[in-house]
């Protein structure tokens, strides 16, 4: 249900900012564990908008080829996810460091997970590729 709102969304808020989207949708698979589209904004910046469907969470991400760690960006229109019922993360938000409060209602595994991949921030622990 989250994807196909988010879907939407993606598509309203490009095009709100005089963009296009440049790809289909890429679900999640082994090494990724979010939804991504490619798109071009109005001014021919490249962005990825992700979705984390499980936290019902959207984020932006600069598009680079063949770079494991996300650089995050601003979601272009947020209010269009957000009526949508999704949550928008910012930037700033997902470049915060992981701290302890963060880890509190994740399992063994996932600890051991994070302990192991060393995510560098908050959006790497919510858009990672190790699951």
């Amino acid at each position: 249900m989250a994807s196909a709102a988010w879907l939407a969304s993606v598509h309203e808020s490009i095009r709100g900012v005089g963009g296009a989207v440049t790809t289909p949708v890429e679900e999640p698979a082994v090494g990724r564990n979010y939804y991504r589209i490619s798109a071009r904004l109005g001014d021919g910046t490249p962005l990825c908008v992700l979705l984390n469907s499980a936290a019902a969470l959207v984020a932006a991400a600069q598009q680079r080829d063949h770079v494991i760690d996300l650089v995050f960006a601003e979601v272009p229109r947020g209010e269009i996810y957000r009526r949508a019922g999704l949550r928008v993360a910012t930037a700033a938000e997902l470049e915060q460091p992981i701290e302890d409060r963060h880890l509190r209602v994740l399992t063994d595994d996932e600890r051991q997970d994070i302990a192991y991949h060393r995510p560098g921030c908050l959006g790497h622990l919510l858009f990672n590729w190790f699951d």
